[in-house]
């Protein structure tokens, strides 16, 4: 990692800088430390764009799509400092490389790998459009692969989904990842995402990309007017994959149908929660198999919720720029793979029941002791912020959340092993209640609910990992 140079800040805010991740064309993303020594990124607007009003209501509007996105496979936004003359945001860091990286050392990814990194994808891009967000820079540099499965960052360039996907007649985003409509400078939505999708997924099993030419323009021309290679991507993901490069966006399927398909789950079902899960990858470099493929990971029941690139650049033709932490499909797969949707379905409800107890055992065998960070979703509020909790079976067990972790109350057991009560609550804006941890499919990681004391229903949620 680059170290800081001598003009880069030391701290922000909060915050101590340690180095760089990298850089685009709005600001500078580093590496970034919490009072609690939690490793963030932090990207820092340039000092020179900070004046600019209208670069200001970019960066602004990017805090406020990133605070809309589900905590799904992506990098989830902890905090933020919009006012002053040095605004910056601060997000999870993923220690890990990124897709792009990891196809030029390691070579394409097939089998279980494959379809864990479609799954998991697709998951980050139904949680990004179920906010009413289009990321419109999806691409193998913008996917990095961390422990706990693929994450999803880079929202330099996103819009919200009542604008178009251009700025003046230049596209923005990585030519060869650019759909038939963004290269026409139409108005451009989730579809867009989809498409690029599509081409991340034939990169990551072939190696290469499905479009290639020797200048900027031949790329342009090929997705406009040719077929892509898919290589010897295989059978049902070649088919979602044919089905999302259609060249009419109207002719694509969602993400969340793409998700579906993936996972042979019913509609009405939470795929963001299971596609999470089944995208997680052990530190082994195992972990759960979608059912469509023969394997248990996409059947276990729903649980419930859970840098930058430079605007308007074309660099390299046909190439995939360095991520800075930054022919057509005739048949859409709906019809074609239903008829194995029920069986799985059926399937489904034995398995998942197996799949819970060898979690619970997995999980207990060391004990659920030990400390457990991630983020949770305030939904109602409109809130993501980071959560940690110390479980000490036989001392005392904790929990803190909140901006800032400025929440803080005392665990207490009940009947069941998952379910602590949540009182001695202090802080501003903080309510005792009621902690659930959920099963996922690896035993160091966990979904977590919170009931506030007097509600019905779910108060918050996220998913929690074990680092002690």
């Amino acid at each position: 990692m680059p170290e800081l140079r001598v003009d880069d800040p030391r701290r922000l805010g909060p915050y101590r800088l340690s180095g760089r991740l990298g850089q685009g064309g709005q600001g500078v993303v580093y590496l970034g430390h919490a009072h609690n020594a939690t490793p963030v990124a932090i990207k820092l607007l340039h000092t020179s764009m900070a004046a600019d009003p209208a670069v200001r209501r970019r960066f602004l509007g990017e805090a406020e799509a990133v605070r809309r996105v589900a905590p799904f496979c992506t990098a989830q936004l902890l905090d933020a400092q919009l006012e002053g003359d040095r605004p910056y945001l601060v997000s999870e860091y993923v220690d890990g490389p990124s897709l792009r990286e990891h196809v030029i050392t390691s070579g394409p990814r097939t089998g279980g790998s494959l379809d864990r990194l479609a799954i998991g994808t697709a998951t980050a891009l139904g949680a990004i459009h179920r906010a009413g967000v289009v990321h419109r820079d999806f691409k193998p540099g913008n996917v990095l692969l961390g422990l706990d499965g693929p994450r999803v960052i880079d929202f330099g360039v996103s819009r919200l989904t009542d604008t178009t996907a251009t700025t003046g007649r230049i596209p923005v985003g990585t030519p060869a990842y650019l759909s038939p409509e963004r290269i026409k400078g139409e108005p451009a939505g989730p579809p867009a995402d989809l498409y690029a999708w599509a081409l991340t997924v034939a990169y990551t099993a072939t190696g290469r990309h499905a479009f290639t030419a020797d200048t900027a323009q031949e790329v342009l021309a090929r997705i406009l007017y040719g077929s892509p290679d898919l290589g010897a991507l295989p059978g049902r993901l070649r088919e979602i994959v044919d089905a999302c490069l259609a060249p009419e966006p109207g002719d694509r399927p969602d993400a969340e149908e793409v998700l579906r398909l993936l996972l042979g789950q019913q509609a009405g079902s939470d795929v963001l929660s299971s596609g999470a899960r089944v995208a997680v990858t052990r530190p082994d470099g195992t972990g759960a198999t979608p059912a469509w493929t023969g394997g248990v990971g996409a059947v276990i029941a729903a649980t419930g919720p859970g840098g930058e690139a430079a605007s308007g650049t074309i660099t390299s033709p046909g190439a995939d720029p360095q991520s800075t932490r930054g022919d057509s499909a005739g048949v859409r797969p709906r019809r074609r793979l239903r008829w194995w949707q029920v069986a799985v379905a059926v399937a489904g409800v034995a398995m998942g029941a197996a799949g819970f107890v060898l979690w619970l055992r997995g999980a207990q065998s060391p004990g659920l002791d030990g400390t457990w960070t991630g983020s949770a979703e305030h939904p109602t509020a409109g809130r993501v912020f980071p959560v940690e909790i110390h479980l000490d079976r036989g001392g005392t067990s904790s929990m803190r959340w909140g901006a800032d972790l400025h929440c803080s109350g005392r665990l207490g057991p009940t009947s069941s092993e998952l379910v602590f009560t949540l009182g001695q609550v202090s802080g501003d804006q903080c309510y005792p209640g009621t902690l659930r941890m959920l099963p996922s499919a690896d035993s160091n990681q966990v979904v977590i609910k919170v009931t506030r004391q007097g509600d019905g229903e779910v108060t918050y949620s996220g998913k929690v990992s074990r680092s002690s």
